[in-house]
């Protein structure tokens, strides 16, 4: 139920940091659900009389090891699988975002930024230790001073609230959880939230809404290189976040249902992550699988 809650709740008019916290739980319950229901596996399958057969014959003359054995692996392995791709993807952008501030490099920007040698629009924080906010040449052309100046302040807004960390872990999480259904569109409310979050910075600023949604949409309009995640123009949330722009209106305090949504989920996480090493012993010391070891 609080994995699948937050999508039946409206939270485009609760505070951004509120709502994205909403979402990075729900990610993190599916990331630890799938992790319990994969060990819980090796704990209740052999139990089952449709276990018995594959339990007593030996997986390719492997001592110790049944079939059985072996298909119950099998989830694991694909779990391990999502999150050593998901890690080379985050390693990979990590590349891509170095190539970009080395190679295309022109010098320093205005307000602490940095000019990259790119035709289109782009203005981005990007790296996760030392972060920097990138802007193209072509957004220096594209943009005028009030459009750059919010832009900017947006994308100070992600390095000052530690976005990226968050999507770090989101992105590890989705991994782990992406056979659990509603796991991408999860993803995708996540990162709309902290775009939010990111306007609102914005916005106390004192920077207009409609300049800084002009400026949101000339730059939807080019597409982010390669490993590039919190550009200014997002990543298909650029309506919802105009619209919320312009309409200008006041964030709704969230009721006392939705506010203890968030401790609840927390608890729900800390005693699913601690049961976790418990089910874990439980699986190591099985009876049934040291009756097939003992067998092989």
């Amino acid at each position: 139920m609080a994995i699948g809650l937050p999508h039946f709740l409206r939270l485009d008019a609760a505070p951004p940091a509120f709502a994205a916290g909403v979402w990075l739980c729900a990610l993190l319950l599916r990331a630890v659900g799938s992790l319990l229901a994969v060990v819980s596996l090796e704990v209740f399958i052999p139990a089952t009389r449709a276990y018995e057969p594959l339990s007593s014959v030996c997986a390719l003359g492997v001592s110790g090891h049944s079939i059985g054995d072996a298909v119950l692996a099998i989830p694991t392995f694909l779990l391990a699988g999502a999150l050593i791709v998901a890690l080379l993807q985050l390693w990979r952008a990590a590349r891509a975002v170095a190539r970009l501030t080395s190679d295309g490099l022109v010098g320093a920007g205005p307000c602490g930024s940095v000019i990259v040698a790119d035709g289109d629009l782009l203005v981005a924080a990007a790296g996760l230790r030392k972060p920097r906010i990138l802007v193209s040449a072509g957004a220096l052309l594209a943009l005028d001073d009030e459009e750059l100046f919010a832009s900017l302040e947006h994308e100070r807004g992600h390095i000052a609230r530690g976005h990226r960390y968050v999507l770090v872990l989101a992105e590890l999480a989705r991994a782990l959880g992406r056979l659990v259904p509603g796991t991408r569109a999860a993803a995708r409310e996540l990162l709309f939230h902290l775009e939010r979050d990111a306007d609102r910075f914005a916005l106390a600023r004192r920077h207009s809404p409609v300049v800084l949604a002009s400026a949101i949409c000339k730059a939807a309009l080019h597409e982010p290189p390669k490993g590039i995640t919190l550009a200014l123009g997002g990543r298909g949330v650029v309506s919802r976040r105009v619209r919320q722009l312009l309409d200008n209106a006041p964030l709704r305090r969230p009721s006392i249902g939705l506010l203890t949504l968030v401790p609840v989920m927390i608890v729900l996480l800390a005693v699913a992550a601690g049961a976790l090493p418990f089910v874990a012993h439980a699986t190591m010391h099985h009876p049934h699988r040291g009756a097939a070891a003992e067998h092989c």
